[in-house]
């Protein structure tokens, strides 16, 4: 008998869950699907998306992604041309950013030639630890200084080779050059000559007046005895004597000779000897 009861009691609440399935269905019949969808939003259910929906929308966001980038990446570098352009082909090829750079790092490349820049930036994207660079600005601005450092002891070589090359040629002529070390013992005095020679670069010329015997090697010279002449006479007589044979540069230097310098350096009451007035 109590088997009979509870068999009875599991069909009456069958009975009674098909017809409360019933009602539901009959109350939701004419429900569509954007209504459900909002009540099971406001019973606090997550809206179910289907596949191609979800598509759109990351395809979107990848879009405004790569928009906010073609636009960091617009901002000036303020490089020459051909330095902005390859720069601008590392950040289309995702190798970096414009963010990756800062002002005092884009200022670095600036100093350097446009061709030099260019090598610089090759250098950088052919780097193989690139990918896990994470600061590449710095990583960048240790290339400019190891590329500058290069280049300053190419160049270090380069003079040295062709300072050699010259010394040899010297000697092959038979000129005896200074080395560094007896140049800078070098003063004002020893600049000067007394037998200017057809190559030398002429700047000034300086009037002195010394004993006849030592001014021996001097190209222009005269000399001066006892006698009644006045200063600003014989000066003027010896400047003229050495324009005679004089070359065009040492011409015009002899003109320029101030009269005042020229009288400060003689003797009074002297004349230009008639036997010794030769160069």
């Amino acid at each position: 008998q109590q088997q009979q009861q509870q068999q009875q009691q599991q069909q009456e609440a069958s009975k009674r869950g098909k017809n409360s399935k019933k009602k539901k269905m009959q109350k939701y019949a004419e429900q569509d699907e954007e209504e459900r969808e909002m009540a099971m939003m406001m019973l606090g259910h997550k809206k179910e998306r289907n596949e191609e929906e979800d598509s759109e929308e990351e395809q979107q966001q990848q879009q405004e992604r790569a928009d906010k980038l073609v636009e960091a990446n617009a901002e000036p570098t303020g490089l020459a041309k051909a330095v902005d352009l390859k720069l601008q082909a590392l950040f289309v090829e995702g190798k970096c950013t414009r963010a990756d750079f800062d002002k005092q790092t884009l200022a670095k490349l600036k100093e350097f030639e446009e061709q030099d820049a260019c090598d610089i930036l090759d250098r950088f994207a052919e780097a193989e630890i690139l990918s896990k660079v994470k600061n590449k600005a710095a990583f960048l601005s240790g290339i400019c200084h190891r590329y500058r450092d290069r280049k300053a002891k190419q160049e270090k070589e380069e003079k040295k080779k062709e300072q050699e090359e010259v010394s040899l040629l010297n000697q092959e002529e038979g000129i005896v050059e200074l080395n560094e070390e007896e140049k800078d013992k070098l003063i004002d005095l020893d600049s000067f000559t007394a037998l200017p020679r057809h190559d030398d670069i002429l700047h000034y010329c300086l009037p002195v007046c010394a004993p006849y015997f030592a001014m021996q090697g001097y190209k222009f010279k005269v000399k001066l005895t006892p006698g009644q002449g006045k200063k600003g006479k014989v000066a003027k007589q010896a400047q003229g004597m050495f324009q005679k044979d004089a070359t065009p540069r040492e011409r015009d230097l002899i003109k320029v000779l101030a009269d005042h310098d020229m009288v400060m350096q003689l003797i009074g009451n002297s004349r230009i000897s008639s036997g010794a007035s030769k160069k």
